[in-house]
């Protein structure tokens, strides 16, 4: 029973262009951004980049200067 299946399996060159036919013609539905989508996005991603540096940035200035002041007045 198991040969009767093996035998009926297409070769790997078949199935190798089977699978990059089925590639291409997805990629034909593929529905691709315009231009100013992608810019605009772009542009949401660069802010919210540049926003949670800043934020980064803070709390970790913030929170050295407190444990720098926590550990002068320990030592005091």
């Amino acid at each position: 029973m198991a040969q009767a299946a093996k035998a009926t399996k297409p070769s790997v060159f078949k199935r190798i262009g089977k699978y990059f036919t089925d590639v291409r013609n997805e990629m034909k539905r593929v529905v691709w951004p315009h231009k100013q989508e992608v810019v605009n996005s772009s542009i949401v991603v660069i802010a919210t980049l540049l926003f949670f540096v800043a934020f980064t940035f803070i709390v970790d200035a913030v929170s050295s200067w407190l444990f720098i002041d926590l550990v002068a007045s320990i030592g005091r």
